[in-house]
């Protein structure tokens, strides 16, 4: 059966959004589980709703922190260059001892999770724009 996606509109701030300062860090715990051959890393990987070129990647490997319960922390820090918005968990991906890899995306395999990033003052957030492609007579 397929999940019926909706297109997603910006909250507001008054809904409660976990807020993070762009330039920190997101520490969030991710419930994972493979009772064969354990959990060797997850990947984390959120984005900017307005732009998604300004992305930020957190990781978790083996050997770091021990999991509570199967729920591994995993730190993703966030550009400095990011303006007030709201970011989205894009997708988490799971590797076990044996080399299995799952990717897990929002909206699809489970609940999106936004959080707000605000901004710095005085840095250039906006990307640049292309104006056109022209060819040249030879």
């Amino acid at each position: 059966m397929t999940k019926k996606l909706e297109p997603v509109e910006p909250l507001p701030l008054e809904e409660g959004l976990l807020r993070v300062r762009a330039g920190n860090f997101i520490l969030l715990s991710i419930g994972a589980l493979d009772r064969q051959t354990g959990i060797t890393e997850i990947l984390a990987f959120c984005r900017s709703r307005e732009n998604q070129d300004l992305v930020a990647t957190g990781a978790w490997k083996q050997g770091q922190a021990e999991p509570i319960d199967h729920y591994y922390p995993v730190r993703i820090p966030i550009p400095a260059s990011s303006p007030t918005v709201v970011w989205l968990l894009e997708k988490i991906v799971l590797q076990d001892g044996q080399g299995n890899r799952r990717t897990y995306t929002a909206g699809q395999d489970y609940d999106e999770f936004l959080f707000q990033v605000d901004g710095i003052d005085g840095v250039d957030c906006t990307p640049p724009r292309l104006l056109g492609i022209r060819v040249e007579p030879s």
